[in-house]
C-alpha cells in the first residue's frame, strides 16, 4: 500500500514539474488604448480593441486593456505603469522615437495623409511647402516644412472649400467623411504620404522583451490572415476619388 502511494505521489510531482514551465512562461501584459471613436471606444469595443485580444487569444498571454484619453495614455507608458500603448503614427526617419519613448519593430497599420487643396491651387506634396497649408495640431511635427496646427477638421476643410487656405493635410480616414458630408465640391485630393502605424514602448524597449512578443505574434496573426480582417478596415490602400 505505502509502495502505491509513492508512485502516486511520484508521478504527481513528475506531472506538476512538466506543467510548471508551461506555467512560467505565462505573463500579464498592459496595454492601454487611445480613447477614439472605431478605433478604440472603451474596453470591449474597437477595431484596436479586437486586435489586442487577438493577440491576447494567439498569445496564450493575458492582456489588460485600458482604454484612455491619449495624453494618458502616452504618459503612462512613458512612465512604465503600462507596457504599451496605441496607436502612434512613426515620424518619418524616426526609428526609436523620441528621448521619452520608442517605436514597435512591428507596424500594425497605415495611414494615408491626404492633401486636401482648392481645385485651381497648383499644390502637389513636393511644393507644399510653399503654400499655406494646416494640418491638426497634433501632427505638426510630421511635415519638413512650416505648417499652420488646426484644431478643427471642418474648419480647415471649408476653408481650403472656400478659398480661404490653400490646403490641409491628414488622415483620409478622418478628413473625407467631413468633404462627403459637408458637400465640399471645391477641394480636390492627392496622396501626401502613406505613414506606418506603431505601437509605443518605454524608452529603451525596441527590441526587448514586450517588442519581441509583439513582433512575434503580429506575425502569427498576419499569417493566419487575421491581421488584414482585424485592419482592413482603417488599412486601406489610397483612394483617388474626387469630391
Amino acid at each position: 500500500m505505502r509502495t502505491f502511494t509513492y508512485k502516486i505521489l511520484c508521478s504527481a510531482v513528475l506531472a506538476a514539474a512538466c506543467v510548471s514551465p508551461a506555467l512560467a512562461a505565462s505573463k500579464t501584459w498592459k496595454a492601454s488604448l487611445a480613447q477614439m471613436p472605431v478605433y478604440a471606444e472603451s474596453k470591449d469595443k474597437g477595431i484596436l480593441v479586437d486586435f489586442v485580444k487577438a493577440l491576447e487569444k494567439v498569445s496564450g498571454d493575458k492582456i489588460e486593456i485600458q482604454v484612455v484619453p491619449f495624453p494618458r495614455s502616452m504618459n503612462d507608458v512613458q512612465e512604465k505603469t503600462v507596457d504599451f500603448h496605441l496607436p502612434l503614427i512613426q515620424i518619418p526617419g524616426s526609428e526609436t522615437g523620441t528621448d521619452k519613448f520608442d517605436y514597435s519593430t512591428a507596424s500594425i497599420f497605415h495611414v494615408n495623409f491626404t492633401l486636401y487643396s482648392g481645385k485651381t491651387v497648383d499644390i502637389t506634396p513636393a511644393t507644399a511647402g510653399k503654400f499655406k497649408v494646416e494640418t491638426e495640431i497634433a501632427h505638426t511635427g510630421y511635415f519638413n516644412f512650416p505648417i499652420a496646427p488646426s484644431t478643427n477638421l471642418e474648419g480647415s476643410l471649408k476653408k481650403v472649400d472656400a478659398g480661404r487656405l490653400d490646403a490641409f493635410v491628414f488622415a483620409d480616414f478622418a478628413s473625407d467623411p467631413i468633404v462627403k458630408q459637408n458637400h465640399l465640391t471645391n477641394i480636390k485630393r492627392q496622396l501626401f504620404k502613406r505613414f506606418d502605424v506603431k505601437i509605443i514602448l518605454p524608452k529603451g524597449g525596441r527590441a526587448g522583451p514586450t517588442d519581441m512578443f509583439l513582433s512575434e505574434n503580429i506575425a502569427k496573426l498576419v499569417k493566419s490572415g487575421e491581421m488584414a480582417k482585424l485592419m482592413g478596415p482603417i488599412d486601406a490602400p489610397f483612394d483617388a476619388w474626387q469630391p
